[in-house]
This record gives structure tokens, C-alpha cells and sequence, in this order.
């Protein structure tokens, strides 16, 4: 009996320290434009986006944009994939990935959108 007792503490055990690493090892950190563009780390970067230049490779699926922070900043980004749904309607994005060469490569975006309800009259 308490040799059961002591393997099953012991497995515990282990998947918690098993779920522990998993978890902080999945962590994306928020980093400025300047940060990404020096850690070559993977990270999380948001920008407002300058839809004057956003250009889309329907061919090779690449959207490619610029972002520009808070501190004016400013990142060309580029991802390959379909171009999100309210992708147009955005003010801003979070980009996840690493700086690679010239460019944000993103593997991820997250497109945030103005609420529909911000300015309306009654």
C-alpha cells in the first residue's frame, strides 16, 4: 500500500513539472518594435497598421505591411497565409514571430478592431 503511495506521489509529481515547463516554455513575451527588431528571439509585437502600404502576393500569399508603435517606430511585416477576415477594418495588430533580415516574418496575426459601438450617437 505504500508503495502506491509513493509512485503516485512520484507521477504527480512529475506532470506537474512536466506542465509547468510546457507552459512557460509556450509563454510569447510583448516586446517594443526596437526589441524585436535586436533579440532574434520568437516575440509579440503590436503596432498600429499603415494601411496605405499594405501590399498582398495573392500568388505566394504574402501580406506584407508596415507597423508603427507608440514611440513612432516603425517594422515592415510579413506574412504568409490568408489574409485575415477584418483584416481592413483593423487599427491595430499583434504580430507573432521574429525579426528575420529586413522584415518581421509573423506566423501569427491578431488583428484588433475598433468596437462597433465607439462613437455612436443615440
Amino acid at each position: 500500500m505504500r508503495l502506491k503511495l509513493i509512485v503516485a506521489g512520484v507521477i504527480i509529481l512529475l506532470v506537474g513539472i512536466w506542465a509547468v515547463v510546457s507552459f512557460t516554455g509556450s509563454l510569447t513575451s510583448y516586446v517594443s518594435i526596437t526589441e524585436a527588431k535586436t533579440c532574434g528571439a520568437y516575440v509579440q509585437v503590436m503596432g498600429e497598421i499603415q494601411h496605405q502600404q499594405v501590399v498582398y502576393d495573392t500568388d505566394r500569399q504574402l501580406l506584407s505591411f508596415p507597423i508603427k508603435d507608440k514611440q513612432g517606430q516603425t517594422m515592415q511585416v510579413d506574412y504568409t497565409g490568408t489574409v485575415p477576415g477584418n483584416f481592413a477594418q483593423a487599427t491595430h495588430v499583434v504580430c507573432l514571430g521574429r525579426y528575420q533580415g529586413d522584415a518581421f516574418a509573423a506566423d501569427q496575426l491578431l488583428v484588433k478592431c475598433p468596437s462597433k459601438y465607439a462613437g455612436e450617437e443615440n
